[in-house]
């Protein structure tokens, strides 16, 4: 990104102080952000490092490269590029034994979800308890944790000051109550740049994020206050800036624009699958023939159900208005949870058909309620339809355990679908995944099962959990502990991050848009 540096810019980099950069996408502020970390990084001292904290994987990937474009080699090699996750995680594994002087145990994301929806009380609270007295840690407990070790220990205050003198903090006004609370205390000890976009918060779903975190910023911390926000290097060409602001400040009518088209169409699947294909295959063809080589389009959709829904509609041929298009080849990218509960339902019947017995019946059974038990969670936190009848699916699959147990038939025909499946195993990671994917989607009460684990790539021989699988088959004959090593490779991807640069086609929730740049969309 090329823009002038003018004085308010100058400003801003040589402000020995606090400072909070407002502006949009394309304003330039996380480059001017990183200009300034360069300028701060001639007096750092032997050990001492930027810090750059930001929410979503993607958005790390973006700044490591304009980082890249920006800073020498050198100078690389002395900034640290983090999720707030991640970087509350780091301070958890060194220091969180001093919390109550035992380890941390993680919780994962799934975990905590059953825990939840089966709790009748105040889960915030009993979520405290589990870290105070039983060491246990979830996700969504590590900001807390964090700040509770910076603001209690003056010396790991210190510590952390000392190695990191310099913080930047990416989309600040998306921070939780708990996030706030260790930037304060880290503020009182080293220098701070706070960028933020008034118009963007995507995540006032959560718990604690709050609409008025940047007067409370303002009110607690002084700093100068820099506005960027009629700036746009990214796309100064283009009106759709003036058409996205029009959109977040309800403006009526919105504006007519060159790159920006509303088109429609009537409610039914082929309709609906069509026009998606003709105007993914239309825009892509669009910006090859403006000249640029490696287009990215961006397919955004409400929830996960909508993306599998336009993945399959981009997968195969489709007709509009008499010519043919697709398939169009794509990528997916997803809200986890629930994709991630599914295909360890999957993984359950790899292991069952591996050793068809008891144990390995009930363990499929388990793995399917606690899906519903998630799902059953995901739907209470929304607020969405859908709960109840969670519930109640979790409640028969767990009843088919019991009747197991007590040599009596499963009446239920999902739960006698998965307990009664022993076909036999190819090796193949692939096709015996695909196998029992298949199995899912034969009842009406699994098919969600079948279409969230779609969602994880195991399409390939080179995918992580397909060489994981076929190492397991290639030792021992047959895939035992299928569901922890799906598990792990899962958490693994949820901690360090396994988003890849978009390339061509990019189909994703909105929750998962954020961070990501496309050329069209």
């Amino acid at each position: 990104m090329k823009f002038e540096i003018d004085q308010k810019r100058r400003d801003v980099i040589a402000e020995p102080g606090h400072v909070l950069v407002l502006g949009g996408p394309g304003s330039g502020k996380t480059t001017l952000a990183i200009l300034k970390a360069q300028a701060r990084m001639a007096k750092l001292s032997p050990g001492q490092n930027v810090l750059f904290l930001s929410f979503s994987r993607a958005a790390v990937q973006q700044i490591l490269l304009l980082c890249k474009d920006i800073l020498s080699s050198e100078e690389l090699r002395r900034i640290e590029i983090k999720t707030y996750h991640a970087f509350c995680w780091d301070l958890l594994r060194a220091h969180g034994q001093a919390l109550r002087g035992f380890p941390l145990v993680m919780m994962t994301p799934g975990t905590e979800s059953v825990m939840r929806t089966q709790f009748s009380g105040d889960w915030r609270r009993e979520r405290r308890r589990l870290l105070d007295e039983e060491s246990r840690i979830s996700f969504d407990a590590f900001a807390h944790a964090a700040a509770r070790l910076v603001e209690e220990s003056k010396v790991l205050r210190g510590s952390v000051a000392d190695l990191y003198p310099f913080v930047i903090l990416d989309e600040f006004q998306d921070t939780d109550d708990d996030q706030w609370r260790l930037v304060d205390a880290l503020a009182a000890a080293t220098n701070c740049v706070f960028l933020a976009d008034p118009d963007q918060r995507i995540y006032t779903f959560r718990e604690g994020v709050r609409s008025e975190r940047l007067d409370v910023l303002r009110g607690k911390i002084t700093l100068k206050e820099t506005d960027l926000q009629t700036d746009n290097h990214r796309s100064k060409l283009s009106d759709v800036l003036r058409y996205g602001d029009a959109v977040v400040r309800a403006t009526a009518p919105t504006p007519a624009c060159r790159d920006v088209s509303v088109a429609s169409y009537r409610p039914f699947e082929n309709m609906f699958n069509s026009s998606v294909s003709f105007y993914v295959a239309t825009l892509l063809g669009e910006l090859r023939r403006r000249g640029i080589t490696e287009p990215t389009v961006a397919v955004l959709a409400p929830s996960n159900d909508l993306v599998a829904d336009i993945s399959d509609a981009l997968s195969a041929p489709r007709n509009f208005s008499g010519k043919a298009y697709g398939p169009v080849v794509h990528e997916i990218a997803w809200d986890a949870e629930l994709s991630a509960a599914a295909a360890l339902c999957v993984a359950s019947l790899l292991e069952q058909r591996s050793d068809f017995c008891a144990a390995t019946r009930k363990a499929s059974l388990s793995q399917a309620a606690s899906y519903w038990l998630q799902k059953k969670d995901w739907c209470e936190q929304r607020p969405r339809d859908g709960a109840i009848s969670s519930g109640k699916r979790a409640a028969t699959l767990q009843s088919a355990c019991v009747q197991i147990d007590t040599g009596k038939a499963i009446r239920a025909s999902a739960a006698g679908l998965l307990a009664g499946h022993a076909p036999p195993l190819t090796g193949d990671p692939v096709v015996d995944w695909a196998a029992c994917r298949a199995l899912l989607a034969v009842h009406k009460d699994l098919q969600e099962l079948a279409s969230q684990s779609r969602m994880v790539g195991v399409a390939s021989a080179v995918d992580p959990i397909a060489l994981a699988l076929g190492r397991v088959w290639a030792a021992s004959g047959d895939y035992a502990g299928a569901v922890r090593i799906v598990s792990g490779i899962l958490d693994q991807q949820r901690l360090i991050g396994a988003d890849k640069p978009p390339r061509g086609c990019v189909v994703m929730t909105l929750h998962k848009s954020k961070g990501k740049n496309s050329t069209a969309l």
